[in-house]
């Protein structure tokens, strides 16, 4: 797995059956389903905690017990609580969507009104849309219609510099 799951034994702790995990990091359980609220509610305290293995000014590792968290997933209140935590996303999620499309329609709207009272603004700002973009492109090299890059060279002076 590449969450962030690391056995005791590298934490200085003993390892009970070699080749499986003891115990569980938060991501660990985070990747099994598991909210932070479910974590608090169904387990409480670690069974472990322990310095962060990289970077040590970062709180302390939370590891739990893989039978206990089976055990807890195995409970109907595990059931209930993430049935609720499945819809909570699903609602959020409809409700960015919602957000989003509502954003988007009130600014197509902006738009097509800026458009009727300004339409040569409108073709220009569309003009600017479709020009091609990036260093070494200018508005000159867009008005030709190239969309080839071009590089805006400058001829270096020769002879003495006059003072601006």
């Amino acid at each position: 797995m590449t969450m962030f799951e690391e056995s005791p034994e590298e934490f200085g702790g003993e390892r009970e059956r070699p080749g499986q995990r003891t115990h569980l990091s938060a991501a660990g359980l985070r990747a099994r389903g598991w909210t932070p609220a479910m974590v608090r509610q169904l387990l409480g305290e670690p069974d472990q905690l322990l310095a962060h293995p990289q970077f040590r000014s970062a709180p302390q590792t939370r590891l739990y017990r893989v039978e206990r968290v089976e055990a807890a997933e195995q409970g109907e209140a595990f059931r209930v609580a993430s049935a609720a935590a499945v819809r909570r996303s699903a609602a959020a999620r409809a409700s960015a969507l919602r957000r989003r499309r509502k954003v988007l329609d009130l600014r197509r709207r902006v738009y097509a009104a800026i458009a009727g009272a300004y339409p040569d603004l409108a073709r220009e700002r569309v003009r600017q849309l479709r020009a091609p973009t990036g260093p070494g492109n200018s508005d000159a090299s867009a008005d030709s219609g190239t969309h080839d890059r071009q590089i805006d060279r400058r001829t270096p002076r020769t002879g003495p510099q006059e003072p601006a």
